[in-house]
């Protein structure tokens, strides 16, 4: 740095801001000792200030503190040629008359000095002195998990491919599961500037959550008491058993996957799920593609199936129709108008009333049927299995199809064995006809418990139309001629189902 561009080299400048009276000229270089050149730090507008040292090609500091006295930044410049380098003790002359006495990073400050004066390199913006800001006092608080934060569906972080109807908006929260955790308190701290002027603490508010209905609070913050929905009504936390669905299924709400009841006053969208580990009831019909109630489906209106569409029922079925769909009931199915189309199963009974009507598909029935009209005029095929239980009958036919796998692989032995004798295929035929002789001892208890109330009755209150089957445990009527109101019943000792006529 040559002369020109050195700032100190321009006394009259930087003496400006203050009175003459108290600015001291700078003396000719070389004609007095430093203790008798060093002039005294003048504060300058804005807590800017100024130190020379010596002559115009000595080394020399500026200083200035930051408005909120936080902080004090100098700005070092080296020596000119051989004008005498900057020293510490300019540096603690400066804090001194500027009034810096807390805070001051005397080990950065001889580091910066040594570099300055070495490097010959002005060094600009040094913190030398940094204040200590005030601590907050934080009471004891109940915080929020952050995932119960969320607004809406998150989508996970690296996902190629989203399907919409997977990501849910409800907050469900299992029985035991932590909703906030507490905050320990937390003591303010006074802070202080660089003049070691004190500054006091505030007092955050924070939020604070309160355990409300089926939420406890235990060590550590708030938990759930209960399976159910998390809702949040202003600073208290509650979880509903129940789930109302205001509006429609749909992407706005994602699956609904519900530990508790389900009430949907809305449409279920095709293609979206309906899970309740309780009961669900719909007000509006049900667009089936893959319900499952623990307990009881009540649906208002109807369900129809879409795309091969299932519902399971732990409890009773109560609908006004059901159509296309397969379904599964544990208990009795009361259908008020019509079962149209469907794979039906119930371990109780279905009834349809005296003018419900039965059309088309298949219904297996444990305790029977009881509608107004089975099959139709277009003498569509409608085939009812009653007092069969379909569960022993599900693991019938997938006992029967592996017995089929296991008798073609005997086969496919049997024709090796004869080929290329040997003692690993005989051994291979041994195991399969272990497991063919085990299989079969399977399917003779399975057909044992297969029928399971040879007391069905299938009753039809009005029409009967031809192309209509009824079998009462695995004995079979084909109905060719019209009917009217009639009821099927297993005959034991005949071995056969009869027909008889309905008194009025």
């Amino acid at each position: 740095m040559n002369e020109a561009d050195k700032p100190a080299a321009e006394p009259d400048a930087a003496a400006s801001p203050s009175p003459a009276s108290t600015t001291p000229e700078a003396p000719a270089a070389g004609t007095t000792s430093p203790a008798e050149a060093a002039a005294p730090a003048i504060e300058l507008e804005g807590g800017f200030s100024y130190r020379g040292q010596g002559g115009v090609n000595d080394g020399f500091a500026e200083i200035s503190i930051a408005e909120d006295g936080m902080s004090a930044l100098a700005l070092l410049y080296p020596p000119v040629g051989e004008g005498k380098p900057l020293e510490p003790d300019s540096i603690r002359e400066l804090l001194a008359g500027l009034g810096v006495t807390s805070g001051i990073l005397w080990d950065e400050i001889a580091d910066a000095v040594l570099r300055c004066n070495l490097d010959r390199k002005p060094m600009r913006d040094f913190v030398v002195a940094r204040g200590s800001r005030p601590e907050d006092e934080v009471p004891e608080h109940a915080a929020l998990e952050p995932r119960f934060r969320k607004n809406g569906p998150v989508v996970p972080d690296g996902a190629l491919r989203v399907d919409y109807r997977e990501l849910s908006s409800l907050a469900v929260v299992k029985k035991g599961e932590i909703l906030a955790r507490t905050q320990p308190r937390i003591v303010g701290k006074a802070g202080v500037d660089v003049r070691g002027r004190e500054t006091g603490f505030a007092r955050r508010s924070v939020e604070n959550v309160l355990p409300g209905k089926n939420c406890a609070r235990v060590e550590g913050g708030i938990e759930a008491s209960v399976d159910g929905l998390l809702a949040i009504n202003g600073d208290r936390l509650d979880v509903e058993e129940i789930l109302i669905v205001k509006g429609d299924v749909d992407y706005h709400t994602g699956h609904i996957v519900f530990p508790g009841d389900v009430v949907i006053e809305g449409r279920v969208g095709d293609g979206f799920k309906v899970w309740s580990g309780g009961s669900v009831v719909c007000k509006d019909t049900l667009d089936a593609f893959d319900v499952n109630a623990k307990k009881d489906l009540l649906c208002a209106q109807g369900i129809i199936g879409r795309r091969g569409g299932q519902v399971r029922v732990g409890g009773e079925l109560k609908s006004k129709f059901v159509q296309n769909c397969k379904v599964a009931v544990r208990g009795n199915a009361h259908v008020a108008s019509a079962v149209v189309g469907c794979r039906f199963y119930t371990l109780g009974k279905l009834d349809l009333g005296d003018k419900g009507v039965l059309m088309g598909g298949e219904l297996y029935t444990v305790h029977g049927l009881r509608c107004g009209r089975l099959g139709n005029e277009a003498h569509q095929r409608t085939m009812v299995h009653a007092g069969t239980d379909f569960t022993v009958q599900q693991q019938l036919d997938q006992a029967n199809e592996r017995l089929r796998v296991l008798a073609f692989k005997a086969k496919k032995a049997k024709e090796a064995s004869a080929a290329t004798p040997g003692k690993g295929i005989e051994r291979l035929k041994e195991a399969l006809d272990r497991s063919i002789v085990e299989l079969s001892g399977i399917i003779g208890r399975l057909l044992l418990a297969l029928d399971a109330d040879e007391n069905a009755q299938v009753e039809v209150t009005g029409d009967v139309y031809p192309g209509s089957v009824v079998e009462i445990c695995r004995v079979s009527v084909v109905v060719e001629e019209p009917l009217k109101a009639c009821r099927f019943r297993l005959d034991k000792t005949a071995g056969r189902v009869i027909v008889e006529r309905l008194s009025k």
